[in-house]
């Protein structure tokens, strides 16, 4: 099925040059002034003294001196509200004077467009002045802007599950964290227990994966892993999206749900099924917030960070995506039935090679493939995974116990918690008759994936009331050991008698 996205209005980057610098939607007016209907979206109106500048969205007439600003007057037929009215109207909004009250800043209420008002007389006797704040409001700028030359900045915040000696733990539990907040490139998310790194913002992909792993050795010299497994706190790949030029900047904040509805059939929706189980309802599509600089594109999970070539990939799809929207006004793809992009769409943005890569991503990551860690050097042996209720000192015991496990490989144990009524049992086929729970048992092991996982259930006991005793805890681990060598995970391959 074919499917067109368009931009309401299409980017207007009328240019006018004038004593150096270019300068956009470049009018003079003299008399009355009223036709905002036809001006770009970024326009510089230079006033003649004693202008008059009608229909605005203001409460009273205000007299500057140099010009008059009027207020709408209501048709005696409308019979909605006055902010519908301006809405309906698009009309100017006051947004206060600049330049020593020589200049008007107004923003029409409907489609935002930026219109600056200037007197005639501060843009002949202060040109410099007027130029600097042109320049810096993004009113103007110093070279001729093509569409072709339009530059986006990439940014993100990726979080991630921090893992401290084999075990999931709260990120600010760790100083690197702890010591970070929001806004620092390495920190905690809002809830504290994920982890944030935070690239400074590129123009490229491969600047963007520089930034990354500038952040990535700093956390690696902590001796501390970065799990994008997303199964006990939700992890989202947050996308970052912005420009250097305010004016690119107020178009992709104006018809941001255009931008995400493309990126949604072309990543939102590949990525979105590798979301941990802990998202919940931040797994949705369309999911977006406005920032100063842009936006952020928060559909995505974090799993793409498991392979850095992955992350270069999907920000080169998402520049092109972006750059091709802002630069054409609309883009026209095929979908798949259940909304994807075709994968034939994809080769306009990326090389054969890179979307054979990205397309397979999901795949691998359902099958295990993936290994669901930031690749940061050597892993450990055993990972662990403490699900409901624990004692600290309790966990530590168990943990203890099995971390030298002779693993062929690296293998997570996910440790739960049995209810109290269930007695002094274990969920662990190898373990004896009168310390095995019949009546169910764990989710099934998952041994093909690049990290293996097994699931054994603890009593209640054992994890909230009292330590295991030492003798019970040896035999618990010869249990585990037989269990991985009938998995074949074990690095000696030969299964007990």
């Amino acid at each position: 099925m074919k499917k067109t996205v368009s931009l309401r209005r299409k980017l207007n980057l009328t240019l006018s040059p004038y004593e150096g610098v270019y300068i956009f939607g470049l009018r003079y007016v003299e008399g009355e002034f009223y036709d905002y209907e036809n001006l770009p979206k970024v326009a510089v109106l230079v006033a003649k003294q004693g202008s008059v500048f009608l229909d605005l969205a203001i409460n009273y007439t205000k007299y500057l001196g140099w010009a008059t600003l009027e207020y709408v007057v209501l048709p005696e037929d409308w019979e909605d509200t006055y902010d519908d009215f301006v809405y309906e109207y698009d009309l100017p909004e006051f947004h206060g004077l600049a330049l020593k009250g020589e200049a008007v800043r107004l923003i029409t209420a409907r489609t935002r467009k930026r219109i600056l008002v200037v007197s005639e007389n501060a843009w002949q006797s202060r040109w410099e002045e007027v130029k600097q704040y042109l320049l810096k409001h993004g009113y103007a700028t110093t070279e001729p802007q093509q569409l072709g030359e339009i530059s986006i900045t990439l940014g993100g915040d990726p979080e991630f599950e921090v893992i401290w000696e084999g075990e999931v733990v709260p990120a600010n539990s760790l100083l690197i964290f702890r010591d970070g907040d929001t806004d620092d490139p390495i920190g905690t998310d809002g809830a504290a227990h994920t982890a944030e790194l935070r690239p400074d913002a590129a123009y490229s992909e491969e600047e963007y994966v520089e930034n990354f792993l500038a952040l990535l050795e700093e956390v690696k010299d902590e001796g501390v892993l970065l799990s994008v497994q997303g199964d006990t706190y939700p992890l989202g790949g947050h996308i970052h999206i912005g420009s250097p030029d305010e004016y690119i900047v107020q178009v992709l904040q104006d018809e941001v749900e255009r931008f995400v509805q493309v990126l949604d059939d072309f990543v939102g929706r590949l990525l979105l099924p590798t979301s941990g189980r802990a998202r919940g309802s931040y797994k949705r599509l369309g999911a977006y917030e406005i920032k100063d600089y842009g936006w952020e594109y928060r559909t995505p999970p974090s799993s793409f960070y498991a392979d850095l070539e992955m992350v270069r990939i999907t920000y080169k799809l998402v520049k092109g995506l972006v750059e091709t929207l802002l630069k054409e006004g609309e883009i026209s793809y095929e979908t798949l039935e259940d909304g994807r992009a075709k994968p034939e769409e994809y080769l306009r943005f990326l090389t054969k090679e890179e979307a054979e890569h990205f397309l397979a991503f999901p795949e691998k990551w359902a099958k295990g493939e993936i290994i669901s860690l930031v690749p940061m050097g050597e892993f450990p042996p055993v990972l662990f995974v403490f699900r409901d209720e624990w004692d600290d000192d309790k966990a530590w015991v168990f943990k203890e116990a099995l971390k030298d496990l002779p693993v062929e490989r690296p293998v997570r144990i996910v440790l739960y918690g049995l209810a109290q009524r269930r007695g002094d049992y274990f969920t662990l086929p190898t373990a004896p008759e009168e310390w095995r729970l019949k009546e169910e048992f764990p989710k099934a092991p998952f041994v093909k994936g690049a990290i293996p996982e097994i699931w054994v259930g603890i009593p209640y006991r054992f994890r909230k009331e009292e330590e295991i005793p030492e003798g019970l805890l040896d035999e618990f681990v010869s249990w585990v050991e037989e269990y991985l060598a009938q998995l074949k995970l074990l690095a000696t391959q030969e299964v007990a008698e």
